[in-house]
């Protein structure tokens, strides 16, 4: 009788183990779905503002601002401010190195390229002077200016034509 009252004590206590164990099978696999779902959660996260960020750049490449659209001011405000070509001018004229008198006020137009940083990574004479060494003088100070100016809006237009004249 004594063999049959341990044999049941041991069949209890293999059930209580089993018991144990799936109980903490069960909250393992409660806490990895609570772990998946965050990660899920995370990663929604992370996709809608890597979406938003592309809007945003892409609503920066069209010069578009808040809810304009493109056919409304956004277009009227893609380029920079009437002042801008004033302060372009104001930082590169200091450069201008050119010794010579010229006959009457002839009129260079150059094209620049610039990084969004202001950094000037290219220019072109779009319109010649009539005058090499004047040309050429401009081109030179635009190399030693560097960097354009931000405009009001914080931006650096990525092209424009600017003219220089030597009598202004």
């Amino acid at each position: 009788m004594r063999e049959k009252q341990l044999a049941e004590q041991k069949k209890l206590e293999q059930k209580k183990l089993e018991q144990e164990k799936a109980e903490q099978d069960k909250q393992k696999k409660l806490a990895e779905d609570k772990r998946r779902k965050a990660d899920e959660a995370r990663e929604a996260k992370e996709a809608d503002a890597r979406h938003q960020a592309n809007i945003r750049r892409m609503q920066g490449l069209a010069g578009a601002t808040g809810g304009e659209t493109a056919t409304g001011t956004a277009l009227r405000n893609a380029g920079p401010s009437g002042g801008y070509g004033g302060k372009v001018a104001a930082k590169v004229k200091p450069n201008i190195v050119y010794p010579d008198t010229v006959d009457g006020n002839p009129r260079a137009e150059v094209e620049v390229r610039a990084a969004p940083d202001g950094t000037i990574v290219g220019t072109r004479i779009t319109h010649s002077s009539g005058n090499k060494a004047w040309d050429d003088a401009v081109i030179r100070a635009l190399q030693r200016t560097e960097t354009l100016p931000r405009d009001v809006d914080g931006r650096v237009p990525s092209s424009l034509v600017i003219g220089f004249r030597p009598k202004d």
